[in-house]
C-alpha cells in the first residue's frame, strides 16, 4: 500500500492531521519535520521591467505515514 504524505502550513495542522490518521490505524514511517525555502518576490515598473521587491521565506511541515497491516 502507498504511504500517506502530510503537507501543512502550520505545525499543530499537521500534528492534527498525524493523530487523526493514528487513530485509523496509520504508523509514522518519516517522522514530522520542518522544510524551509527561500525566494525572491519582484514587480514591474512603469517600463514593464521586473525589479526585486523583497526575500520570501517560506516553510512547510511534511510527514509520511503507511497503514498497519
Amino acid at each position: 500500500m502507498k504511504p500517506v504524505i502530510i503537507k501543512r502550513r502550520k505545525k499543530h495542522e499537521a500534528e492534527q492531521a498525524i493523530r487523526d490518521l493514528e487513530a485509523r490505524g496509520y504508523e509514522i514511517e518519516f517522522p514530522l519535520t520542518e522544510f524551509s525555502s527561500d525566494g525572491k518576490l519582484f514587480d514591474r515598473d512603469s517600463y514593464n521591467r521586473r525589479i526585486f521587491v523583497e526575500n520570501v521565506l517560506s516553510t512547510c511541515w511534511i510527514a509520511k505515514l503507511r497503514k498497519v497491516e
